[in-house]
């Protein structure tokens, strides 16, 4: 039984061994947040070039890449509002949608629209 018990510790070490070599790696920000000004990217480049916004939200590759100083922005698919730099209170959903707007204020973008459908405003 002590003969057991002695192996057990050397056992359990060395079927550990490989665990030890294995690295994590983190990005950073850290996802779901992170950001400074309240702000929330998830996707590749998405928020790119912020630099003084606030409260934006991009979700999806190259979302929002553009916006610097922008706040109260929701883009939520690949490309959308990704030519938006300075405008606040914008809303894009869907691939690529109000991708070459660039200075709307307060605009709402749903993309693909149903058939029939029209936009909820128009990009100014």
């Amino acid at each position: 039984m002590k003969t057991k018990a002695r192996l057990l510790p050397i056992l359990l070490t060395l079927l550990s061994l490989p665990l030890a070599g294995h690295k994590s790696q983190a990005v950073s920000p850290a996802p779901d947040g992170g950001y400074s000004g309240n702000n929330t990217a998830e996707g590749q480049n998405a928020l790119l070039s912020l630099t003084t916004g606030v409260n934006n939200t991009a979700v999806g590759w190259f979302s929002l890449k553009s916006n610097t100083n922008g706040q109260l922005n929701t883009a939520v698919g690949a490309g959308t509002l990704f030519s938006m730099v300075h405008a606040s209170r914008n809303t894009a959903i869907g691939g690529a949608a109000l991708f070459s707007d660039t200075n709307g204020e307060a605009t709402q973008r749903l993309e693909p629209w149903p058939s029939g459908a029209t936009p909820l405003a128009t990009p100014t």
